[in-house]
């Protein structure tokens, strides 16, 4: 196994695009993986640490915590910035800690968008596969 020399938990296997090479190929031989399928297939490269982990948690729940807080129309109230700190939308004025909320928040909506384009596309083509069966 790897050794861990970062604070975060995690350690990085040699190389991740190794990995990665692995999971893909991996991949190919599945119709449909579960998280437990990569799992399992990234776990001989990785190696962990208690203490990491447990502060890794904390910061996981914490995160979860902070985006559950919503105002009266169910609107998250508190997002993370650029820098990891929370900026209350409703109850702050500076103009660059809600650009970078702002920012942040459009490319992950550009992201979702693609993401959607994408599926569509699938399944119209997949309608459309099937329409010309049936009348085939």
């Amino acid at each position: 196994m790897i050794k861990n020399t970062k604070k975060s938990g995690k350690s990085k296997a040699n190389n991740n695009k190794a990995v990665k090479t692995i999971v893909a190929e991996n991949l190919k031989r599945m119709e449909k993986p579960c998280l437990t399928d990569i799992v399992n297939i990234i776990r001989p490269f990785y190696a962990f640490e208690r203490d990491a982990l447990v502060e890794q948690e904390l910061k996981r729940k914490a995160r979860y915590i902070m985006s559950r807080f919503r105002d009266e129309k169910n609107i998250r109230i508190y997002f993370s910035d650029s820098n990891g700190a929370y900026v209350n939308v409703d109850g702050n004025a500076d103009l660059v800690d809600l650009s970078k909320v702002h920012r942040q928040l459009s490319v992950k909506y550009s992201g979702l968008t693609s993401a959607m384009h994408k599926i569509q596309a699938k399944i119209t083509k997949i309608v459309q596969k099937f329409k010309l069966r049936k009348y085939q």
